[in-house]
């Protein structure tokens, strides 16, 4: 067939793909044949003189999406058709690849044409079966039905494994600032599936590494498959590690598709081991799901985000008077058991307004993060509140009294170091279950005890002095 006189007769942007028997025993290597015009101005070849034949990768990234679905389409004789966000144009493709007659030597061809929109189509979105519909569909049920977010996460991708007939499917999130990954929710079909050879190396801290890889493994495209042994090895070649943690967890087959919305990543959902007879139909889910979880994990962030803004102080990063309240609150109430028994620490900055009005409100602010600071060396973060201006609040439950005194000695003798910002402290502990407010009232009278010895020795930093 004169696949020229066919490329050059159609319209919009078009190639005829090869898939080649390699002679050197390889695998096949997917060719671009001919090309129209209009394709080659779409990768920027227009003003190259065509050579037949050139590995596609010559004029596109590597894409392993566009791989399968060549692949398909001439091993199976079929039609093979996806609406995709393209990260290579920055835009939305609806493509589709027709299949065309093999020649003598056994190469198959396909045409490949695609229109490109800057702006996403929804009704093309929407063009799926009605079994790929109903999951998706019953995704968005259920975070509707249920507002706790790592439930309604668990059992969608519960779903999604067994409709993959996968062995493990999971969503991991991503921490750039961190440079961590965390695992929001994994579903596995047996204690022996997806077990790697040393213990949890698929989720290791250093895996971020691998995972900031992924980008650059997709190319221009939406997603990572790999269905047989030569696409896995294709990931030696790009990322060793990631080959190695694949093979160590046992890993043959993979569908990933990214959890992004615009230009902001928040993480990731795959399948592993899956039913590969079944590839086209788990890419429409997994591609469409992740739209839908997408959205749903930038509100959850965004909601813990206000949540903490709501509950922390700015300056110091301490917790704040609001969640102060909601402590003492539970506690009251019975909500938190005090357990073994309630601690009470006040700790009062000396000398604030001293330094305020001497050297500045700068300085002051550093003097009450220092104070944090070493709170924060004696006592976990979310025990620790700023009560408001120069004073802060621990509170404690379920722990024993000699732990709680052995750390209130401790933070006494970081109270006052010589060069550094003092502070008055006043503690109180009572065993077993203990009325809050009462705790509360003797460790700070013991505090304004503590805080009037040390006026006493500097008489000249009484802010009550006028």
């Amino acid at each position: 067939m004169d696949y020229d006189k066919l490329i050059e007769s159609f319209r919009g942007i078009a190639c005829i793909v090869s898939r080649r028997q390699s002679d050197g025993g390889e695998g096949p290597e997917l060719t671009i044949a001919s090309a129209n015009r209009n394709y080659l101005a779409s990768v920027d070849k227009l003003d190259e003189e065509f050579v037949p034949n050139r590995p596609y990768t010559y004029y596109v990234s590597y894409d392993p999406n566009f791989e399968f679905l060549v692949n398909s389409c001439i091993l199976n004789g079929k039609i093979s058709h996806q609406y995709i966000n393209a990260d290579l144009y920055n835009a939305w493709l609806d493509l589709f690849m027709i299949p065309l007659e093999e020649d003598e030597k056994g190469n198959g061809y396909c045409l490949f044409t695609y229109e490109m929109n800057f702006e996403s189509d929804s009704d093309k979105m929407i063009n799926i079966s009605a079994r790929t519909a109903y999951m998706v569909l019953k995704t968005c049920f259920k975070f509707s039905e249920n507002y706790d977010f790592k439930e309604t996460m668990d059992s969608i991708v519960r779903d999604i494994r067994n409709q993959c007939e996968s062995d493990g499917c999971a969503i991991i999130l991503t921490d750039r600032d961190n440079r961590r990954i965390d695992i929001c929710c994994f579903d596995h079909a047996g204690e022996d599936a997806f077990a790697p050879a040393d213990e949890d190396v698929f989720f290791k801290p250093e895996f971020y590494d691998i995972v900031e890889g992924w980008h650059d493994i997709m190319g221009g495209s939406n997603c990572i498959i790999i269905t047989n042994e030569d696409e896995l090895k294709d990931i030696k070649n790009k990322d060793i590690n990631w080959y190695n943690s694949l093979i160590a967890s046992g890993v043959n087959s993979l569908v990933l598709y990214p959890l992004r919305i615009g230009d902001n990543l928040y993480g990731y959902i795959f399948a592993t081991n899956f039913n590969s007879e079944q590839t086209a139909f788990i890419r429409e889910i997994m591609e469409l799901n992740s739209f839908v979880l997408s959205a749903e994990v930038e509100n959850y962030r965004m909601h813990r985000k206000l949540e903490m803004l709501s509950k922390t102080d700015m300056l110091t990063g301490m917790l704040n008077r609001n969640a102060m309240g909601k402590r003492i609150s539970d506690i009251e109430s019975g909500e938190e058991a005090t357990g073994s028994g309630l601690g009470i620490i006040f700790a009062d900055l000396n000398g604030l307004k001293n330094a305020n009005d001497s050297i500045g409100h700068d300085e002051g602010d550093e003097m009450l993060k220092s104070v944090a600071s070493k709170l924060r060396t004696v006592f976990d973060d979310n025990n620790i509140y700023r009560a408001g201006g120069d004073e802060f609040l621990v509170i404690v439950t379920n722990m024993e009294r000699d732990d709680f005194n052995t750390r209130f000695d401790r933070l006494k003798s970081l109270s006052e170091v010589d060069g550094e910002p003092s502070f008055a402290l006043g503690a109180n502990y009572e065993d077993g279950r203990a009325d809050i407010a009462d705790v509360m009232r003797v460790a700070e009278k013991n505090m304004y005890m503590h805080k009037a010895k040390y006026y006493e020795s500097h008489p000249e930093l009484n802010r009550r002095v006028i």
